[in-house]
């Protein structure tokens, strides 16, 4: 249901990896979550990160974050500011509640799954932090100051086309779940959107499964901005291939189609909710 987590997390595939840092320095992190199912909170004891740059590229200016949050494939990167005492501090991945109630992981399997007063089902979240690095520091150099101005991100126009795509799960046959976009599973011989090279358009992503389960968005190709969160609009710019849409939320994107003639896709980034059905098919035309 969820999707299929295994019980061993790795950074660079090795458990609990040494990070070394200059006191005074600065240590660059390029952070890609590449597990299929697994949601990562990150957060450094005593440290702030300063986000630098997301999916596909810098954001224009730090932004401080006392944790980061990554979906499924998406990638962000930060610094860290040699700033505290010597010695060793621990990159943490925070309990995190993914929504979704517990219904089995579509495998006949409750492996991870918990149960709270009598039938009522427990929302998948990850118990207790997990430690997936540790940060030691070492010599000492001058300190070195913050970027304090990265790469500007354009203003991108108002676009005439606004879309609506709905994502959402059902019973599907041989007791399955099928997962959705506009209430279809993936079919590889149907065009689900059509839109036209160089033009910009909105779409809105809405997340109406009726376990108010989380999904990670992912298109091919075109990067976008996301502009809004239940009508709330995004604190800083910044370009995307990857963004999460909360269970009932409405999250506003805008891309600019500028490269690609043909087809591609979008998908949820849960390895097993794309298999499930949860892809569409984008013909792109000059």
């Amino acid at each position: 249901m969820m999707g299929r987590e295994g019980s061993l997390v790795t950074v660079n595939g090795q458990v609990n990896p040494n990070l070394l840092i200059d006191k005074g320095g600065l240590l660059r992190l390029r952070i890609l979550n590449a597990s299929p199912a697994r949601f990562y909170r990150l957060s450094l004891e005593n440290h702030p990160f300063y986000l630098i740059a997301t999916d596909q590229g810098a954001i224009a200016e730090p932004v401080e974050l006392q944790e980061l949050l990554l979906a499924l494939g998406e990638r962000a990167e930060v610094l860290v500011r040699g700033e505290r005492e010597t010695g060793q501090y621990r990159l943490l991945n925070l309990p995190y509640n993914r929504g979704g109630t517990m219904m089995g992981d579509g495998l006949g399997n409750m492996n991870g799954m918990g149960m709270m007063g009598g039938d009522r089902m427990m929302n998948r979240t990850q118990a207790q932090s997990q430690v997936l690095a540790t940060l030691s520091y070492k010599d000492s150099v001058s300190s070195l100051p913050l970027p304090q101005k990265l790469i500007p991100i354009e203003v991108l126009p108002e676009p005439k086309t606004v879309r609506r795509i709905e994502m959402s799960m059902a019973m599907g046959s041989g007791m399955r779940m099928d997962f959705m976009f506009n209430e279809q599973v993936f079919d590889p011989q149907r065009v689900d959107t059509e839109v036209q090279l160089d033009t910009v358009e909105d779409w809105e992503i809405v997340n109406i499964d009726p376990d108010r389960m989380d999904h990670p968005f992912h298109l091919h190709i075109n990067p976008f901005q996301v502009i809004s969160r239940n009508g709330q609009p995004e604190p800083y710019r910044a370009w995307k291939d990857t963004v999460l849409v909360r269970g009932g939320e409405t999250v506003r994107i805008r891309i600019p189609f500028r490269d690609f003639v043909g087809k591609t896709v979008y998908h949820c980034h849960i390895l097993d909710h794309e298999d499930l059905g949860m892809m569409g098919t984008l013909q792109i035309s000059s």
